[in-house]
């Protein structure tokens, strides 16, 4: 017989416990209470111990439903030396406060990685794996909360709307694979000379923008930025990110219902946020091929940008929103103008060939 452990033990019948001592006897454990009246015992086999977690006591379940509690350090090392051998080491390890502070930074620096890194991550895929019956009942629900807050009807004469309407049909008629998309105008003051895509293809362009723009090749360098922003799904990608772990983690177990909350951000975005410069990079890029697939010199952002700064240079980008949310960077302008070199060389190697 080992050496005797103390314990506490309930017969899972009843509240009552019962100071014992416990014993190993060869393949059968044995307890009796500590007035040494009544004695219990139950095979070796037929234990299941719990996990060693410090400071918490052991408890050793028998077959018929009792159980005996035993103090966490009183647990002689050999009654179960294969059971639990991870939280073993785990309880080794917590007993070590210079295990505890790397334990402290490992989680800080898993923390950092998951924000900036698996969130995003994670938050592109949700993006570009919605259905899109489901993007565009995001789409109308944001428009229905902007309009009659931050959206106006529009004050466009209905000869201007329907000049740009036919230009905007006649660009987007000439990109093959571009999901359907709308052009809707309207006014508003909160949001100044703007131009954004919603999910689900609505693309909004404000009175005071389409006013700046100073041609039709303007008006489509926009357009086809924002066709880059709508293709790519940075407004959905960029609310997904900020709207944080719990969201996208719903939405990457199938629980589109959480998506309600992601359109209730974007007049947030709208308002007080703006792309990553990756994004504009994205949009940039998109805009440029398809500028230069239908005969437009790049060059025509720009123009379109240089526009609306001069067009309203007393207040200095603080209500042309559009010029502080997409602003004309120095980088920016130089891949424009590369961008137009490509255009304007590839155009003249055609035009060598055609004999022009």
């Amino acid at each position: 017989m080992t050496a005797m452990v103390p314990a506490i033990y309930f017969d899972g019948r009843s509240t009552h416990a019962t100071r014992v001592d416990a014993w190993r006897d060869g393949d059968t454990l044995r307890w009796r209470g500590a007035d040494g009246t009544q004695e219990w015992s139950a095979p070796w086999i037929t234990i299941e111990p719990s996990a060693r977690v410090t400071g918490v006591p052991f408890t050793l379940h028998v077959r018929d439903g009792g159980h005996l509690q035993i103090d966490h350090d009183a647990l002689p090392a050999d009654w179960f030396p294969r059971h639990h051998l991870i939280e073993r080491v785990v309880d080794r390890l917590e007993r070590r406060w210079t295990v505890a502070l790397a334990g402290i930074a490992v989680v800080v620096a898993s923390l950092f990685v998951l924000f900036e890194f698996g969130l995003p991550w994670a938050a592109d895929r949700v993006s570009a794996h919605l259905p899109r019956a489901v993007e565009q009942a995001m789409g109308k629900q944001s428009l229905d909360a902007l309009e009659g807050r931050l959206l106006m009807p529009t004050a466009l004469p209905a000869e201007r709307q329907s000049h740009l309407q036919a230009v905007f049909r006649h660009f987007v008629g000439g990109m093959p694979g571009v999901p359907g998309v709308r052009l809707a105008f309207y006014g508003s003051k909160a949001l100044g000379a703007n131009a954004f895509a919603l999910p689900g293809g609505t693309i909004v362009f404000t009175d005071a923008l389409a006013e700046a723009v100073p041609d039709d090749d303007a008006f489509i360098a926009v357009m086809a930025h924002e066709l880059g922003h709508q293709a790519n799904h940075h407004m959905l990608r960029q609310v997904l990110r900020s709207s944080g772990v719990l969201i996208v983690a719903s939405m990457l177990m199938g629980d589109v219902t959480s998506m309600g909350g992601v359109a209730a951000g974007i007049p947030m975005f709208l308002v007080d946020s703006h792309y990553s410069r990756g994004f504009e990079e994205d949009a940039d890029r998109f805009a440029f091929r398809a500028l230069a697939s239908q005969g437009i010199d790049p060059e025509a952002f720009v123009h379109a940008m240089q526009a609306l700064e001069r067009a309203h240079p007393e207040l200095k980008g603080q209500e042309l929103r559009y010029a502080s949310s997409h602003p004309l960077t120095d980088e920016r302008i130089a891949r424009a103008h590369e961008a137009s070199l490509q255009f304007r060389a590839a155009k003249a190697t055609a035009d060598a060939r055609a004999g022009r």
